[in-house]
Parts: C-alpha cells; structure tokens; sequence
C-alpha cells in the first residue's frame, strides 16, 4: 500500500532513478536505468538520472529528490545496502524492502527458507575456503552440477559443471567472487521464470537458448535465446510453477514485484532457483515480457512500480 494524502496515492514528485552502482552488474544496471527513466519521463514524470558511487547520500540531497527508483543489479543494490540508506534518509523508494532484498541476494538463505516451507528447491551444499579443495569424491550432492556464489547475480560466477574433474575449477572461480559457493544438482529443463506483479503471479516465461544453456552471454547477446510466452508446458505445470513461484514471493515478503527462477525438472517436477527483487527492466527483459502478455505495457509497468514506492520502516 503506498503512502497517501485522503486515500489517493502520494504524488511521486522529483524522481531519481538509481543505476549503475557500484557491483560487477554495473553495466547491466546502465541499460535497465536509461530503460527505466525514458519509461517514466514518457508518462510525464520529473526524472533524475542517477549514477550511483560513494556519494550517493550527497547526491540526493543536492538533487532534492521525492522518491527514489532503484535500478541496481547486484551487490549494494539489491541486498538491501541502497534501501537502508534510503530509509535513513526519509526518501520513499520502488522495488524491494530492505529485509526483502538483503534476504533474496542470499541463495542460501532465501532456498533454506523456502524448502523449510515445502517449496520444493534442488539439492545443493554451500561450500567455503576452509572446507578445502571441492572435489566430487567429497561432494554429497551427485553430479553434473551448476556452481555459482551465493550473493552474484545475472549469471556471474556460474559454471555448468558436467566433468566431475572440473569442479575444484568451478568452485574456485565462484569463491573468487563470494565467500561462499552455492553446489547445486542439475536439473533438467526448460528453464522458466515467472513474474510476481501486484501479488499476482505473471504467465510463465520459458527460456531457450539456441545453443549450451542460459549463462551470461546467451542472457545479454541478442539473438542467443528464443522467449515463449506463454511458456510451451502442460496447463498443469504451468499451473505448479505460477503456485511456488508467487509462494515463494511471499515467504520473500516480495509480492509487490519480483521474478521467480524455476527449472522445470522433468519427472521430479519443478524446483524454484532464486528470487530476483530487482531484475532485469529493458523493454525486452522477463518481466516486462511477462507483464507485455496480461496488456501491461514497458512504460506502465514502470509507472506502477513507481506509484508503490514507499519507506517501509
């Protein structure tokens, strides 16, 4: 529920939208923020681009910003950093609360969370630097596997392990990025995501790179990966991802917005991967897609993010 004068909706005022930021999904940021500030100077909205550094804080102030649209991918942007600071500074913001951030961009906990509420999730080991050298001769979940850190987003880090010889590899390049390394079965496809608008759970999208699978280049080189919406499953897994993927929106307390990762599983049935606050908000990315096939279009949907916006605490 937004905040508001007499029941209508607070007035958005001076809007700043946040981009760039300061992880290793900066340049990603870039293209969902300019996507985003068009969207919303197109509807009429005064719209501040902001690149965010260190002096962030500073910026704001100068800029004297009404409500603030975060666009950040990735550490301090989505893990609840720029939210806190949001809400120290009394400035009502879009996207994720702080504890609905700073719970999703951790794999570990956001899946020990849903698993303990029956969301089925894969079988997976966290594994640290002081466990020693990953080896599959240790490792209790059987291969092939997908290794990826446990606080990374848009693919970074993420190995499709199938040789059992690399996995030390694997483990080491994702340890390089995060203290910890999420070890994951792998699962079978497609591989779907569903978006989660309003507390209502979007069609399912089905993801279909053209060659290997979804890691960083088929996600961001066009032409790599085909998009279905609706999704081409049975009306009854479509049925079971829309379910766990709104559930686990929930549990997340992220039901305003958010989009839910899911391998389908084959005969094991689907299990949810992670929960993305902030995701990808180009004209072509999921969500939008997802939201373009119920008659939202890019520029409304911006908008309907924007008048959510509030301070949580």
């Amino acid at each position: 529920m937004t905040d508001s004068v007499d029941g209508e909706p607070r007035a958005p005022g001076r809007v700043g939208v946040l981009m760039g930021g300061l992880s290793s999904e900066r340049q990603v940021s870039f293209k969902s923020g300019k996507a985003v500030f068009a969207a919303l100077a197109s509807k009429g909205y005064e719209v501040v681009a902001i690149d965010v550094q260190r002096d962030i804080d500073q910026v704001l102030r100068r800029e004297k910003i009404d409500t603030a649209f975060p666009v950040l991918h990735g550490k301090w942007g989505e893990d609840g950093s720029i939210q806190g600071l949001l809400e120290c500074m009394g400035i009502p913001y879009a996207g994720p609360s702080v504890f609905g951030a700073a719970l999703t961009m951790d794999k570990e906990v956001t899946l020990r969370l849903l698993e303990g509420h029956g969301v089925p999730v894969p079988k997976g080991v966290v594994w640290t630097r002081d466990k020693g050298e990953c080896s599959a001769a240790v490792m209790p979940v059987q291969g092939p596997w997908i290794v990826k850190p446990v606080r990374e987003g848009s693919s970074y880090g993420v190995t499709r392990v199938t040789d059992p010889n690399k996995l030390a590899e694997a483990v080491d390049a994702a340890l390089a990025m995060d203290d910890r390394a999420l070890v994951e079965e792998l699962l079978d496809g497609p591989e779907l995501t569903v978006g989660v608008l309003e507390g209502r759970a979007l069609p399912v999208v089905e993801i279909a790179p053209k060659d290997g699978w979804f890691d960083f280049e088929s996600k961001y080189t066009l032409g790599m990966t085909e998009y279905f919406v609706p999704a081409r499953i049975s009306a009854e897994l479509t049925a079971k991802v829309q379910e766990i993927s709104l559930q686990s929106a929930i549990l997340t307390r992220c039901t305003t917005s958010c989009r839910v990762d899911v391998m389908a599983g084959g005969a094991r049935g689907p299990r949810v991967l992670e929960v993305n606050t902030i995701p990808g908000m180009t004209g072509t990315s999921l969500l939008p897609m997802a939201a373009q096939a119920v008659g939202v279009d890019f520029a409304t949907l911006c908008e309907k993010l924007l008048l959510a916006a509030r301070l949580r605490n």
